[in-house]
């Protein structure tokens, strides 16, 4: 009877669990634009800029850069910020109704697209003034950098979406057993 129970239990815990909608990351228009700004005074240590003049150029370079994106922010502000406020309001919405999610879908591309693509524009002039002012070892560290500063503006995944993709560990082999 213990047993039964139990296992009746069991089967409704994980059906309700099964079933949950998932969570729906809050929404950055800011992050998804990939506007951010480079800190002035951190990158010359991570880039082991150790030349005065050198360190003054990074500087300015970097300035420039965070001037043009700040202005580019304060252009599109309103816009950003009307798509995040419809995004995050939908919420749940969009995973149901395709047609709400298609109007939201080409909202975002109309709105955040073109900032990204300036952004990028400036990105491609900012790294073609550091490949000429650096070295290629504070080049690649400058890559690396910048690489890293963009992972952090991506939305982490949920922990419910983690558990649930299966491993590809017996796919690639290293589960042990046959090999054919």
């Amino acid at each position: 009877m213990k047993n039964i129970l139990i296992l009746i239990v069991l089967f409704l815990g994980f059906s309700s669990v099964a079933q949950e909608a998932p969570e729906m990351a809050k929404y950055d228009a800011k992050n998804a634009a990939n506007i951010f700004y480079y800190n002035y005074f951190e990158v010359p240590e991570k880039i082991k800029v150790k030349d005065d003049v050198l360190k003054a150029k990074v500087f300015k370079s970097l300035r420039s850069y965070n001037d043009k994106i700040k202005n580019i922010s304060f252009l599109n502000f309103q816009k950003l910020q009307d798509l995040e406020v419809t995004v995050n309001s939908l919420g749940k919405q969009l995973y149901t109704n395709a047609d709400l999610r298609n109007k939201v879908r080409t909202q975002i591309e109309t709105t955040i697209l073109p900032i990204r693509d300036s952004i990028g524009k400036l990105e491609k002039v900012l790294n073609s003034d550091f490949e000429e002012i650096l070295s290629r070892r504070q080049y690649k560290k400058w890559i690396k950098y910048q690489k890293a500063q963009k992972r952090k503006l991506l939305p982490e995944t949920s922990k419910t979406n983690s558990a649930r993709e299966p491993s590809n560990i017996n796919r690639r082999g290293l589960g042990g057993g046959r090999r054919f």
